[in-house]
């Protein structure tokens, strides 16, 4: 196997497909809690059954399906670790004695971790938060007219949050690449140090700190970016909540806001889980990249075995005459 398992295979796939259906289910569950709000102000019914017990069930059922999505989820993401890590350590054993253990090392122990990100936080959450926050963006566009122009501010956050990708990616790739070269330092270091070689020019304190250092600046600028996309969502449904109270209250109407205000708490919370899940996912898929390389790296030939000669057959012919001889 030379390429990177695929993502959508097998019983990922799926895997996919019931999260898809549980995603569009907790949006579901979201219209319907924001309409049984609404009944229990104002002291009507939902489908002949007092609003109180529904609403009350339909609190359960949504736990319980996020419950299950994060046990789907959490399948979908080892299954695809798992082969991810059996497709790196195939790699290792077709490059034995190449030398350079330190990057391997780095893939097998590091990238794990952020494939998982790409698979269950990235991927996973990206689509079922996605699914939900459009499923309940499509019913209020549909049903609730008085309501459709707090969609705005929250399109807009979207698109922020869409443009913030690219300079998110470079600075979660040169933190990497940072990470990656104090992990090869490490390795260097603690090999000289474990083995007792003796040191020339230092134990490399000096080029530690700056590797930190450095390391340290970039993940700042990795954090202010991630920070930035997360705040823009924030505001967006921050000024959605506003914009749905200002309209109550102008119209005389504030007392029928609560299932308004409930779903589109629903819809930016989904898309606070969006711009996470972009975040991971942006950084699992430069690990994803990276393993895509080293799989892809041709092995070196092999020398062939040295051909006997005449002196390296000598040996054991004489050594075994002098047994067989009688001892005097």
């Amino acid at each position: 196997m030379n390429t990177p398992p695929v993502l959508l295979s097998g019983s990922r796939l799926k895997l996919a497909v019931l999260l898809a259906a549980l995603a569009l289910g907790e949006a579901l569950l979201a219209v319907l809690m924001a309409e049984t709000i609404d009944r229990l102000l104002s002291g009507g019914t939902l489908l002949a059954l007092p609003a109180l017990p529904v609403a009350a069930g339909l609190a359960g059922l949504a736990g319980l399906a996020l419950l299950t999505e994060r046990w789907v989820g959490e399948r979908f993401a080892q299954s695809f670790v798992i082969d991810c890590r059996a497709a790196l350590f195939k790699a290792v054993t077709r490059h034995r004695g190449e030398g350079k253990d330190a990057r391997w090392l780095t893939g097998l122990v590091n990238d794990m971790a952020a494939l998982r990100n790409y698979a269950l936080r990235g991927t996973v959450r990206l689509w079922t938060s996605a699914l939900s926050a459009g499923g309940a963006i499509t019913w209020v566009a549909l049903t609730m007219p008085g309501e459709r122009t707090a969609l705005l501010p929250l399109a807009a956050g979207t698109g922020c949050m869409i443009l913030l990708a690219r300079p998110l990616a470079r600075a979660i790739d040169s933190q990497r690449s940072q990470r990656g070269r104090m992990n090869r330092f490490f390795v260097r270091r603690v090999r000289i140090e474990m083995a007792g070689k003796p040191v020339t020019n230092g134990h490399g304190f000096r080029t530690l700190a700056n590797l930190s250092d450095e390391l340290g600046r970039l993940s700042v600028r990795r954090a202010i970016v991630a920070g930035a996309m997360t705040a823009v969502i924030a505001l967006a449904g921050l000024l959605a909540t506003l914009m749905i109270a200002v309209t109550a209250l102008a119209s005389g109407n504030g007392a029928g806001i609560a299932g308004s205000l409930t779903l589109i708490a629903f819809i930016s919370t989904r898309l606070m889980e969006t711009s996470r899940a972009l975040h991971a996912r942006i950084g699992g898929g430069i690990a994803l990249a990276r393993l895509a390389q080293k799989l892809a790296r041709p092995a070196r030939p092999r020398r062939p075995a040295a051909p006997p000669t005449a002196e390296t057959t000598a040996k054991p012919v004489a050594a075994q005459v002098a047994v067989k001889e009688p001892i005097p």
